[in-house]
């Protein structure tokens, strides 16, 4: 069997998956089942702790933490006898490089307000309200890789599955603010009608109500696709029903639960200083204010083009189109303009604002730039064959963060695929920033600027 004397865990190994081994092994030791062994769920308990040990929201895992923390220092230093005491203060070193996480650097000291990040992604959300001093003292993420580029960033692992009573047992009471890029699905009547909330049974806003209920947030922050707002209810067949998802939504969250509600409000992220032309629908709620609240519409706020964010280095030739899809991407486009249809792919302008990011499907094409400052790409051997003659690439990883308004200093710590999966899953950041900070002055929650 292999030895272990691990004094300090790199991030990679916390919120990598690499302390699998050593800890199935400790666990075989102690004759314990290996099988429902979660490392995601150990280090969000951990990492939660040790960031908010110094407030209640991280003293209620106090318990489960240091538990924890003392089962991994003696999986990683085997050396220890079996009864040898561990102390407390090592065992958490072990852990320490998650406070060296680029963007938890920034805002370790926030504690203007607390909030909450629930489908948190890669933390969108986190970063908009960090910059207003929040704290957050929850995230909540299913997605395995996105729980990996948020643990790397933020140095916290998120929770995984929300609809588990157990980490929803886990969020804090006392919460300011409640963010929720929650998923779009439409709703199906339960049998006999038996009320808004039941036809809610099943779907994830199920669970988002059920946390509203119990932790009773200050205010709500919720953020959308536009198409919320169309999409209608189904009978248990999949049959569209006459009523909209959205007011079924709408109904829980001022009927039920008791909030102020105004009307969604569909706003464009070009509006607030973001190169994107990106529509989201916003639903904000507040436990105790009168009505009156008005969304922000980014006036004064200059607009910001794609040249401002475009790479300025030499961008790999692993960007560029070969030769045979370009062509491909050409004829489609020429087949759907004569048939009266936009559809296609689209070169952005350094003038310009670029197209929605967007995942799957032909997402990446509706913003391709012409780039002909890397001088390898004609005659490059390359396995997909000879590359566009023209110079046609699809945005870098980087240019994606800033298309949505992530700080430089945001590690991008996966492959091309899942990282344009989590940015175009993500946020806009300035678009959220801006409601945020109406949302905290209208609610009378006290904030600062911190950029």
């Amino acid at each position: 069997m292999p030895t272990y004397n691990i004094e300090r865990l790199t991030r990679e190994e916390i919120f990598g998956g690499r302390l699998i081994a050593p800890m199935r092994q400790w666990l075989k030791r102690q004759r314990q089942e290996t099988k429902g062994y979660n490392q995601n769920s150990d280090m969000a308990i951990i990492t939660h702790y040790l960031q908010n040990k110094d407030i209640p929201a991280g003293q209620q895992l106090e318990a489960e933490a240091l538990r924890l923390m003392t089962e991994y220092f003696r999986a990683t230093h085997t050396e220890l006898a079996p009864d040898a005491p561990v102390d407390q203060e090592a065992a958490e070193n072990l852990f320490a490089a998650i406070f060296e996480a680029p963007v938890y650097q920034h805002f370790r000291n926030n504690h203007a307000f607390t909030f909450v990040d629930l489908f948190a992604g890669i933390g969108g959300f986190r970063i908009a309200l960090e910059q207003l001093g929040g704290r957050c003292v929850y995230a909540s993420e299913f997605d395995s890789s996105a729980q990996k580029s948020y643990g790397m960033n933020h140095g916290v692992m998120p929770f995984g599955d929300i609809k588990l009573q157990i980490n929803k047992d886990r969020i804090p009471e006392g919460i300011d603010v409640l963010c929720a890029g929650f998923p779009c699905q439409p709703f199906s009547l339960a049998g006999l009608r038996r009320g808004f909330s039941d036809k809610t049974k099943g779907t994830l806003f199920f669970d988002l109500q059920q946390i509203i209920a119990e932790k009773h947030p200050h205010v709500i922050f919720l953020e959308n696709v536009p198409g919320l707002l169309s999409i209608h209810n189904r009978d248990e067949e999949g049959n569209k029903l006459e009523e909209k998802t959205i007011d079924t939504i709408l109904h829980i969250l001022r009927e039920e639960l008791h909030y102020y509600v105004p009307e969604p409000q569909i706003i464009n992220a070009k509006n607030f200083g973001v190169p994107q032309n990106r529509d989201r629908v916003f639903i904000v709620g507040f436990r105790d204010e009168a009505p009156g609240y008005i969304y922000p519409n980014g006036e004064n706020i200059p607009d910001v083009h794609f040249g401002a964010i475009r790479e300025q280095l030499r961008v790999g030739t692993e960007y560029y189109m070969s030769e045979r899809y370009w062509q491909t991407l050409v004829r489609h486009k020429e087949a759907q303009r004569n048939q009266g249809r936009g559809y296609g792919y689209r070169i952005i302008e350094d003038n310009d604002f670029g197209h929605t990011l967007m995942v799957g499907g032909m997402g990446l094409e509706r913003n391709l730039v012409r780039d002909d400052n890397n001088p390898f790409v004609n005659g490059v051997k390359d396995p997909r064959g000879e590359l566009n003659h023209e110079h046609i690439r699809v945005l870098t990883k980087e240019e994606c963060a800033r298309m949505q308004g992530f700080p430089n200093y945001f590690e991008i710590c996966v492959g091309k695929s899942p990282a344009y999966k989590q940015f175009g899953n993500s946020v806009a950041i300035p678009a959220v920033k801006e409601v945020a900070s109406t949302l905290l002055d209208y609610a009378g929650i006290e904030h600062e600027n911190l950029l």
